[in-house]
């Protein structure tokens, strides 16, 4: 953060707030003889907040660890913060999910086909978000299958997915964005398919101690609901108060404010790291910046003509800045938000 005196200037990165998001993922092998494949489906309730949705999978215990690609997801993450924030990007739909296994007959690629179905090779993908311990957890679903006569060895599995942001274009039409398909997780997995089985492969990637506040800035990933988040042009907003004593200091006041314009994402070690940084033009110095950030996250569904927004997440969070020198000022609050995935 910046921070200015009278007599002389001292500059010094400030962090609003750091959080850490945990990003997992795991995976389940599941190969069944062709008689049982009405036995191995079963209604599975997951829920988006307090509703529920039934959708048919295999079981979902006994997990085994995967990797996740931080490469990946970085890739992912910064396109989807850039559509998000600029409502501009890639407009021409990818696809949601793929699952490739490396087999003894070459790669094998599972691509998203929306629901399970018989003589096919496909994946779907189920999304819930819940609440926990005042944070959310985002999670997905992915189901790989190949319900087709195939036989094969496998000795690695990938998983492939993509985002998406709704928002409205420079002509004020709505438009989709999304992200390049990329690997966000891989595994070594050894198992046999045989023409007189079926296989499935569920896989579940989570985004932990999400809090309210930083929703806007979790990729949302395609998913058979079709949910996606608003961008700022779309109905969410995103704002950074700051007091300069001579406002009123809340969500809805006159306080000076600045949103958000850009960011930086990187890999560090097993983590993907994003700095979001913010100015305030205070005016006016102050010694104690009081912060309040005031978020509104929309999320909705495609329609005819539009989008349908379902569910909105409104939140604020206040903390205070002191300058990084005793009897400093604030002029330009220059501050940034530092959120870190870590990957497990």
């Amino acid at each position: 953060m910046t921070a200015r005196r009278r007599v002389n200037h001292v500059q010094q990165k400030l962090v609003i707030r750091k959080e850490l998001v945990k990003v997992k993922g795991n995976y389940k092998i599941i190969i069944i003889r062709k008689e049982d494949f009405f036995k191995i489906l079963k209604l599975v309730k997951l829920r988006i907040l307090n509703k529920e949705y039934e959708v048919l999978m295999p079981p979902i215990d006994s997990f085994e660890k995967n990797t996740i690609d931080v490469n990946g997801l970085a890739v992912l993450m910064s396109q989807y913060m850039s559509e998000v924030i600029t409502s501009s990007g890639n407009t021409n739909q990818t696809t949601p999910a793929q699952i490739a296994l490396s087999t003894s007959n070459g790669t094998i690629t599972l691509t998203y086909t929306g629901n399970v179905k018989l003589n096919t090779q496909g994946v779907s993908v189920y999304w819930q978000i819940f609440e926990e311990s005042n944070n959310f957890v985002a999670q997905y679903y992915y189901v790989g299958y190949d319900t087709t006569d195939a036989s094969y060895t496998t000795s690695q599995i990938e998983l492939y997915a993509s985002a998406i942001s709704f928002g409205r274009g420079s002509g004020g039409a709505d438009v989709a964005y999304y992200t390049d398909i990329v690997r966000i997780a891989y595994a070594n997995a050894s198992f046999t398919k045989t023409s007189n089985s079926y296989l499935f492969i569920v896989w579940l990637i989570q985004f932990q101690n999400v809090p309210p506040y930083a929703l806007l800035f979790i990729p949302t990933l395609q998913n058979n609901t079709g949910i996606g988040v608003n961008d700022n042009r779309q109905g969410s907003s995103y704002a950074v108060l700051v007091n300069n004593n001579n406002c009123t200091f809340t969500c809805s006041g006159n306080c000076p404010s600045g949103g958000i314009t850009g960011f930086v994402t990187y890999v560090q070690g097993n983590s993907v790291i994003t700095e979001i940084p913010v100015v305030v033009v205070i005016g006016t110095g102050v010694s104690t910046a009081e912060i309040l950030i005031c978020s509104s996250v929309g999320f909705s569904v495609p329609t005819i003509g539009g989008w349908q927004q379902i569910f909105t997440i409104s939140t604020n969070f206040q903390t205070t800045l002191s300058p990084p020198v005793s009897g400093g000022q604030f002029y330009v609050a220059l501050a940034t938000i530092t959120i870190t995935f870590q990957t497990s």
